[in-house]
């Protein structure tokens, strides 16, 4: 994170940063309106984490709500931001879109892994939920590595891509 804060732009950072602040807010907002409680927010190089208060529980569906909010702001702020038709706008589009498309990916870390959990425990049961979706997770995480290496091999890559895949692959 380091690193990139140093070789990054101002302007790319200001849009990172604001495209987060969107997502996280989407989240609070909904989760606020449906009677939750937020009681921490852990902050770290790869993104946030929101801790609820047990005394305020949300149902399956309140938390499958409140997990589409983020990438459902990112779509919009995406779709705000391309109507104002410049580039640095269109670069904070860009970053929306990514973070919301990423953030849907049905990872244990992530909104999408959220959601496919949600479902799969009305399905069967939070164990089975939990097993099923660690599964699923650690797949995705071996084949965006694989992707990414082989990207990576033939010289079209990057390493963002792989270092996210091998997050992914920690167990949260």
């Amino acid at each position: 994170l380091a690193a990139f804060v140093w070789l990054a732009s101002p302007l790319l950072l200001g849009a990172i940063l604001s495209a987060a602040v969107c997502h996280e807010l989407g989240h609070w907002l909904v989760i606020r309106a449906l009677g939750g409680r937020v009681t921490a927010l852990r902050i770290t190089c790869v993104g946030a984490e929101m801790r609820l208060s047990a005394r305020c529980p949300l149902g399956y569906w309140q938390q499958i709500a409140a997990a589409l909010a983020g990438p459902a702001v990112n779509l919009l702020a995406a779709r705000m931001a391309v109507g104002l038709g410049t580039e640095g706008a269109y670069c904070f589009a860009g970053l929306n879109l990514a973070l919301a498309a990423f953030n849907l990916l049905p990872a244990v870390q992530l909104d999408g892994g959220r959601i496919l959990w949600c479902i799969l425990a009305l399905l069967t049961s939070e164990e089975r939920a939990e097993r099923l979706l660690r599964v699923l997770s650690s797949a995705l995480a071996v084949g965006l590595v694989l992707g990414a290496l082989l990207l990576l091999w033939q010289g079209r890559g990057n390493l963002t891509l792989l270092i996210t895949a091998v997050w992914l692959l920690v167990p949260p």
